[in-house]
C-alpha cells in the first residue's frame, strides 16, 4: 500500500527537490509550519522511504563528461535466466548512470555518461561487450539536452487531503 502524504508534505517535497540545502527554519517558513513540526515531517518522510537521500547534482559538462549515450541491450534468448547476472554486472560500472528493463525488442536501456567517443568505444569493447549472453547492443548519442530534472511530478500524487 502506498503511503499517503498531505499537501504540506507535498510542499516540503517540492521545495527539497529544488534545494535540499535549505535550512529547516526557512523550509518551515515557506510551508507555514514552525521548525520542529517541519523537521518531524521530514524525518517521517525519510523513515517511510519517500525521501531516499539528499545529494549534490554535479554539472557533467564542467567535468568534461560531455557524452551521453542511450544504449539498448538485448540478452540472447537462451540466456533470459541470466538477466540478474547482467543487472549485477552493469551496476558496477560508474559510466552507467541509469539502467531500466524495457518492453519491446530490447531488454534494457542504459544511460551512459563519458568524456568522448573514444572513451565510449573503450567502455563498450572492454566492459559492456565482455558481459556474457549479450545478443545486440545499439547506441544513440544525445546531441543536446533539452530537459533534465531529478524532480518528480508531485502534482500527480494523491494526497490525504484530496
Amino acid at each position: 500500500m502506498l503511503p499517503k502524504i498531505d499537501n504540506t508534505d507535498k510542499k516540503i517535497l517540492k521545495i527539497l527537490q529544488k534545494d535540499s540545502d535549505i535550512s529547516n527554519a526557512e523550509l518551515a517558513d515557506k510551508v507555514g509550519l514552525s521548525p520542529a513540526p517541519c523537521w518531524r515531517r521530514i524525518k517521517r518522510l525519510e523513515e517511510k522511504g519517500i525521501i531516499k537521500r539528499r545529494v549534490a547534482i554535479v554539472d557533467s559538462d564542467s567535468l568534461g563528461l560531455e557524452i551521453v549515450v542511450f544504449t539498448t541491450v538485448k540478452i540472447s534468448a537462451q540466456a533470459q535466466h541470466g538477466l540478474e547476472d547482467f543487472e549485477r554486472r552493469v551496476s558496477r560500472f560508474d559510466e552507467i548512470t541509469e539502467c531500466y528493463t524495457v518492453s519491446g525488442g530490447m531488454d534494457y536501456i542504459l544511460r551512459v555518461v563519458t568524456t568522448d567517443m573514444r572513451a565510449y568505444e573503450r567502455f563498450l569493447r572492454d566492459h559492456l561487450l565482455q558481459i556474457p549472453n549479450i545478443a545486440e547492443v545499439h547506441s544513440r548519442f544525445a546531441v543536446s539536452q533539452v530537459k533534465y530534472t531529478t524532480g518528480l511530478p508531485l502534482d500527480l500524487v494523491e494526497t490525504k487531503d484530496s
